[in-house]
């Protein structure tokens, strides 16, 4: 009874604002609400280190590119992917001692991953070490995740190629396309459902979006050769004036010469009757 009446009390002098209840009621709390903060963290860790795989996105996946990693490509659908989780929780806790990072990507949620790494089958896993990138073909069990790393086996796999390499200027547009492919998926489902138009209208709407956006690229490109043409016929005609010089300057050395041998010969001749004319004269004198 004396307890019920502290309790009205000190809810009277709560609504009064008192300042001596809210400092006592503060007190009675608090150490609830530390304990409920302390568990709350306490089990985020817990799950943390239970797993320890990191989720892989468009946004940070520049990080898989400095140190070691293992990262698989799933999917929410994917039957083998799901057998997968298990063995793939294990080996996180396995690498943690390594050093290993182990990440994942839902190629689902982040397309653009799938198509900048070029994954065609799930799941797929990759092994990176300093941005040298591997795919893994071997068993797919815990164990064997950790004596390919430990063992260093991966040093037998031909990394990909530089122009296949996630970080190149080809992967790069590859991720672009996903991405849109993604968004238009994505932008058909919503004409069909939300808007409820029927499935031919949204091909037609493709089909006149695809039209319209090969004639805007066409008339750029039109415009780009009208730029062009000009200073490349340009450059011709300095060219075909260039070989015209030289061919100018031959004919009139031949003009010349042909003058010169004229005189020559004309001279030759007035020569020959000089002395033909001579040699009548010392005739008759005789």
């Amino acid at each position: 009874m004396a307890q019920l009446k502290t309790k009205r009390s000190c809810k009277l002098l709560c609504q009064t604002n008192s300042p001596s209840c809210k400092l006592s009621c503060s007190h009675l709390f608090q150490p609830l609400l530390s304990i409920i903060l302390v568990s709350s963290i306490a089990s985020s860790a817990v799950a943390e280190t239970e797993t320890g795989v990191l989720t892989i996105t468009d946004a940070n996946w520049t990080v898989t590119m400095d140190g070691e990693w293992m990262i698989k490509f799933v999917a929410p659908w994917c039957p083998a992917c799901a057998q997968l989780k298990e063995q793939w929780e294990r080996f996180s806790s396995l690498a943690a001692a390594m050093g290993v990072s182990v990440g994942e990507v839902d190629v689902t949620e982040q397309p653009g991953l799938s198509g900048r790494f070029l994954v065609t089958t799930l799941p797929t896993i990759f092994h990176v070490k300093e941005g040298s990138v591997r795919r893994y073909v071997s068993v797919r069990e815990a164990e064997e995740f950790h004596t390919y790393v430990s063992n260093r086996r991966w040093e037998e796999v031909e990394p990909l190629p530089s122009w296949k390499s996630p970080t190149s200027p080809l992967m790069s547009c590859m991720a672009g396309l996903f991405r849109l492919s993604l968004w238009i998926r994505w932008t058909h489902g919503y004409l069909t459902g939300d808007l409820g138009m029927s499935v031919w209208g949204s091909y037609l709407s493709f089909a006149m979006a695809t039209l319209v956006t090969g004639l805007l690229m066409g008339l750029v490109l039109v415009l780009v050769a009208d730029c062009l043409c000009p200073s490349r016929q340009k450059r011709k005609e300095e060219r075909a004036g260039e070989r015209m010089i030289p061919q100018n300057k031959a004919h009139t050395h031949t003009q010349r010469q042909c003058v010169i041998s004229a005189l020559q010969l004309v001279f030759v001749s007035s020569r020959s009757v000089c002395e033909y004319g001579g040699e009548e004269a010392s005739v008759g004198g005789r």
